[in-house]
């Protein structure tokens, strides 16, 4: 008869092996603020699986603009039905993803095109540029700002992604088409407007000149 303390031991061991190989969790893509960061417009196309559980990147927006959305493309398995597609990838709530108000995932079960999309801001506050107000916009969903350090992490991209019913999701880790769009900020937005509005002046005053001179006489 074996002794308490073997028992507790064989409990230890078993606990322990449970930390060591966790449950694989959905593949899903959060964001968060970041810091010591690489280029977010020429160093992006870094954002890939590489195969381990959980894999962060940190950015900095240097594009001068608020960053309005993030895409990743790839490819997966085709031919997945819609119960396999939501239950094995994951969308975080807005709640979580602070930058932007929706995530969407869309896929073509035909040639396994799979998309995960962030977009979706409300309207500025007029607070962006974080140098002068060091205002990182985290939890405001205005996007990401001038100059604002973000990280993302991508949770579960493993080679044993499955969904409910144990299908794999991919055969090969996937390779990702990193891709974000941006817009001025409304203080870059108004200088423009008030640009476009002199140059229609001018043109109106030279045109009205030209015309002037076309009908006065001549000698």
């Amino acid at each position: 008869m074996r002794s308490v303390w073997q028992y507790l031991f064989l409990l230890a061991t078993v606990s322990i092996s449970a930390l060591a190989d966790p449950t694989p969790v959905d593949p899903e893509i959060l964001i968060d603020i970041g810091c010591c960061s690489s280029s977010l417009s020429t160093q992006f196309n870094i954002v890939q699986p590489d195969g381990n559980a959980s894999t962060v990147f940190d950015f900095k927006n240097d594009t001068n603009k608020i960053v309005t959305s993030l895409t990743f493309s790839t490819t997966i398995k085709a031919g997945l039905t819609d119960p396999e597609i939501q239950s094995g990838f994951s969308c975080p709530s807005p709640t979580i993803q602070g930058y932007f108000l929706f995530c969407a995932i869309s896929y073509n079960k035909f040639n396994g095109g799979l998309t995960y999309q962030f977009d979706g801001v409300k309207p500025s506050d007029g607070d962006e540029n974080v140098a002068i107000f060091h205002d990182n916009e985290f939890g405001e969903h205005e996007g990401i700002p001038i100059g604002g350090d973000f990280k993302l992490t991508l949770q579960g991209w493993t080679l044993s992604a499955a969904s409910s019913d144990n299908t794999l999701l991919f055969d090969s880790l996937p390779t990702f088409k990193d891709g974000f769009t941006a817009a001025p900020e409304p203080s870059q937005l108004w200088l423009l407007a008030v640009a476009s509005l002199l140059l229609v002046s001018i043109a109106g005053i030279v045109r009205r000149r030209g015309q002037r001179k076309e009908n006065s006489p001549t000698a």
